[in-house]
C-alpha cells in the first residue's frame, strides 16, 4: 500500500504563483503550434514563474484541453540528472524537490516525481523514495510502490514547543 498523507500545517504551494508569468531559459528550443503545441527546451533549462523555480536538462510543455473548462491548462514535464524544483508555500517556508523526472499538470495541480526523489517541506518534514504524487493544491502527497525491494522514507520534524508564561509576581 503506497504511503499516503496530509502534511501538519498548511503546506499548499504558493497560490499567487499561478497568476504569473512563466519565464524558460534554455540552450535550444524546439516550438510546434497548431493542433498540438508542445515547445522542448534542452541543455540547462531555467524555469521561473512567481516563487516557482525549476532547473533541469529537458522541459516539454504542452497545452492540454480541460474538460468541462473554459482554456486550456499546460503539462510540463521536466528531466535531468536531477530535475529541481523550489517554491514557497502559503503557510509560510519553501518546498523543494529533486526527481529524475518531475510531471507537472496545471489543470489539476498534481506533480507526478519519480527515480530518486526527494522533497523537503522547509520545517516540516522530508521524504525519500522511487516515485511520489504530490497535490500542490492540497499539500496531500503520496508515494512508494508494491514493488519487490521498493522503501519510503519519511523524516517528520518537531513542532516548536510553546515557552510557558510565568506570572509576573513569580521570581525565578
Amino acid at each position: 500500500m503506497p504511503l499516503a498523507l496530509a502534511l501538519h500545517g498548511q503546506a499548499f504551494a504558493l497560490s499567487t504563483d499561478r497568476d504569473q508569468p512563466l519565464d524558460v531559459r534554455a540552450q535550444t528550443n524546439s516550438s510546434t503550434f497548431g493542433t498540438a503545441n508542445v515547445s522542448v527546451f534542452t541543455g540547462n533549462v531555467r524555469m521561473i514563474q512567481g516563487s516557482l523555480k525549476a532547473g533541469g536538462d529537458e522541459a516539454r510543455i504542452s497545452e492540454i484541453e480541460v474538460a468541462g473548462a473554459d482554456g486550456n491548462g499546460r503539462r510540463l514535464v521536466l528531466t535531468g540528472a536531477p530535475a529541481t524544483l523550489e517554491q514557497l508555500m502559503d503557510g509560510g517556508g519553501k518546498v523543494t524537490a529533486r526527481a529524475s523526472t518531475i510531471d507537472y499538470r496545471s489543470d489539476t495541480g498534481i506533480a507526478e516525481l519519480t527515480g530518486d526523489v526527494i522533497v523537503v517541506q522547509e520545517g516540516r518534514s522530508e521524504f525519500r523514495g522511487p516515485r511520489m504524487t504530490y497535490n500542490t493544491n492540497t499539500g496531500a502527497m503520496e508515494g512508494g510502490s508494491q514493488a519487490a525491494g521498493s522503501e519510503v522514507h519519511m523524516t517528520f520534524k518537531p513542532k516548536p514547543r510553546v515557552a510557558e508564561k510565568k506570572p509576573a509576581d513569580s521570581k525565578p
